[in-house]
């Protein structure tokens, strides 16, 4: 396990804005990190990288607490919080180089992060000249610099337009590959679930849940019975064989709709089989993010952020 955030509470003032909050993310692994505007998200972030307290709880990195040993836990954690940190005067190579050096690197460390984010054309060009998309860009090749295993991103695609969008998003699971764990927080839900492995989501400063990506979009009721959409030749018929065997299913606008175990489809297949039934499909209904979102919410009226 890369990240162990571990019951962390937080007041400003006399309001509470975090609830022993946990959140883990293990190697190799994108958690997206989701909830309305003012559920404690930047909060919990800052509080992750040290650059608030909590007032109760503790965050470890690495095996090191954040906390009693802030240099080793942080030591190879890249991140960018709120809005990439740059001067505009300098050009993105000097902004890089400056980075570079903190961390005892030199060029061909600039050259590999810039070719990452794809901004070699333009590195050696003033900042101020960057769009919004390229300062992005030139944000994450910043938390890239010192070869992080936990790279942490508050709204990593502000600015990109979709092929950026794909972009940083192939590039991180890249990333992954190599076991960098990435805890990325963005509004854009389509975009989280095309990109994250897991998904922990915020309100009101409670996380109420942690779940992998598959296992919050998928159906299943209390006995982790799934909802199958059949697709068959001879759905009347496929429909009182699968009733007889004792599966719960209805048949509407051409497709069979059943609930059944994971483990149970090998045996569904076989008396289709047997019954002379040809199955052309089988797949489990999902929801989407957003519907997942807003069951965990309560339908919260407040904006993804």
């Amino acid at each position: 396990m890369i990240l162990e955030m571990r019951n962390i509470t937080k007041y400003f003032g006399k309001r509470k804005v975090l609830s022993n909050v946990s959140v883990t993310v293990n190697e190799g692994e994108i958690l997206g990190f989701l909830g309305p505007n003012g559920a404690g998200k930047t909060t919990a972030i800052k509080i992750m990288l040290g650059l608030l307290n909590a007032d109760g709880g503790e965050v470890v990195i690495n095996g090191y607490s954040v906390k009693k040993n802030f240099e080793k836990a942080l030591e190879r954690v890249g991140g960018i919080i709120e809005s990439p940190d740059m001067y505009n005067y300098m050009s993105g190579y000097d902004n890089l180089m400056l980075c570079a050096r903190m961390h005892g690197l030199g060029k061909e460390r600039v050259m590999e992060v810039a070719e990452q984010v794809k901004l070699l054309g333009r590195l050696n060009d003033k900042v101020k000249k960057y769009s919004l998309g390229m300062r992005q860009r030139l944000g994450v090749a910043q938390a890239l610099i010192n070869k992080p295993n936990l790279l942490v991103l508050d709204e990593p695609t502000n600015g990109l337009d979709p092929v950026g969008i794909k972009e940083l998003r192939d590039m991180l699971r890249s990333l992954t590959k190599t076991g960098v764990a990435v805890f990325v927080s963005s509004h854009l839900l389509a975009e989280m679930e095309l990109m994250c492995d897991t998904l922990c989501i915020i309100e009101e400063g409670v996380v109420v849940t942690q779940k992998t990506l598959s296992d919050l979009i998928t159906e299943r009721d209390s006995d982790n019975r799934m909802h199958y959409t059949l697709v068959v030749d001879e759905p009347e018929k496929a429909l009182t064989i699968l009733t007889d065997n004792g599966y719960e299913a209805t048949f509407a606008e051409d497709k069979l709709h059943t609930l059944a175990t994971k483990e149970s489809i090998a045996e569904i297949v076989k008396l289709f089989a047997v019954n002379g039934i040809a199955m052309y499909s089988m797949s489990a209904e999902k929801k989407t993010l957003e519907d997942a979102f807003l069951e965990a919410t309560h339908g919260s009226k407040g904006q993804i952020a």
